[in-house]
């Protein structure tokens, strides 16, 4: 299975053009093109599963049509969850639409929202396919709400008894020894032993996103696509997952 971890950006874009006339005037365009460059990058890469960060929900940027929707084929499934919960941010336009999502030529079985207790952006999607489940969280800018978010990210880890890759963008604005409590609580393994930099996308110097699997997860390949349609690098990663019979 193929397996992408990908904060879009809503689709709006990177570089300097994005910041002009004025910083982040590329955030307030509308974003269609955008998001149809995506959809032909989630062709390419011939994947089976995309998680996606920063998804838009319907605003004016995708003419009042869900992003998820537009960039998964008609055969598809998908998931997706507004990011900031119960904040008041929820409830202010442009900002009420955004979110995570999770699309898939494999069938859904289910899919839930949970929610951090603290940050700003404090969705965990949680999505179960038939022998797996994917965690979906794109976490706090604070370092303390972040690790708080890792804590009760590891407590949900632990509660799923059944093979999981878990991943999104992190902000781990203090390096990767950020990850090690959630390793060592649950027993998750990083899928990218070499952590590199994944920000910005044009000249990577930080780690900002990463891909966490259990052990019955099989790594086959982990790769960064050199592509520039977001401010972030995408994380693709081809994996064989266990079944019951060889979990045990």
């Amino acid at each position: 299975m193929r397996i992408l971890f990908y904060n879009i950006r809503y689709g709006t874009g990177c570089g300097w053009s994005y910041h002009l006339p004025f910083p982040f005037a590329g955030f307030f365009r509308p974003a269609r093109g955008g998001t149809e460059r995506i959809g032909a990058l989630l062709d390419d890469l011939d994947v089976d599963v995309a998680c996606l960060c920063e998804v838009d929900g319907g605003s004016y940027r995708q003419g009042g049509r869900n992003q998820a929707r537009s960039l998964a084929p008609r055969s598809w499934n998908h998931a997706f969850s507004p990011k900031y919960g119960t904040s008041p941010l929820s409830r202010l336009p442009l900002l009420s639409t955004q979110g995570n999502a999770v699309l898939s030529r494999l069938p859904i079985v289910a899919s839930r929202e949970n929610l951090f207790s603290r940050g700003v952006k404090r969705s965990l999607l949680e999505v179960e396919f038939p022998g797996f489940t994917v965690l979906l969280a794109h976490l706090s800018l604070g370092r303390s709400a972040r690790k708080t978010q890792l804590e009760e990210l590891a407590l949900r880890c632990r509660s799923l008894d059944r093979p999981l890759l878990v991943g999104g963008d992190f902000n781990l604005l203090r390096g990767s020894q950020e990850l090690k409590p959630l390793l060592e609580a649950t027993g998750l393994v990083d899928a990218d032993a070499t952590a590199r930099p994944t920000f910005p996308s044009r000249r990577p110097t930080r780690r900002l996103d990463c891909l966490l699997t259990t052990p019955d997860v099989r790594v086959r390949t982990f790769d960064l696509p050199d592509v520039t349609l977001s401010d972030h690098l995408p994380l693709l990663c081809d994996v064989d997952i266990a079944s019951g019979r060889d979990r045990r």
